[in-house]
C-alpha cells in the first residue's frame, strides 16, 4: 500500500475567476439586449467567455500536470 496520500493542487484562483467572467458575461449581454451596458466594462461579452475558458483551460492543464506527478 502507498502511504503517501496524493495531493492534487488546483488553482481556485483560475477557477474562482473564470466562474465571475463567466456571470459578468452573461449580465453584460442580458443587459446589452436591453439596450444598458455595465459601466466600468469595455469589452463584448464574448471577450469575457473567451477570458474565463483560457482560465479554465489553465486550471485543467495543473490539474493534470499534478495527476501525471502523482502516478509517476
Amino acid at each position: 500500500m502507498n502511504d503517501r496520500a496524493e495531493q492534487v493542487f488546483t488553482a481556485p484562483v483560475f477557477l474562482a475567476t473564470a466562474v465571475l467572467l463567466f456571470c459578468v458575461a452573461i449580465v453584460e449581454k442580458a443587459l446589452n439586449l436591453l439596450g444598458a451596458s455595465i459601466p466600468f466594462i469595455d469589452v463584448f461579452p464574448r471577450q469575457l467567455l473567451d477570458w474565463a475558458v483560457v482560465l479554465l483551460i489553465l486550471d485543467i492543464a495543473l490539474l493534470l500536470r499534478q495527476m501525471l506527478e502523482n502516478k509517476l
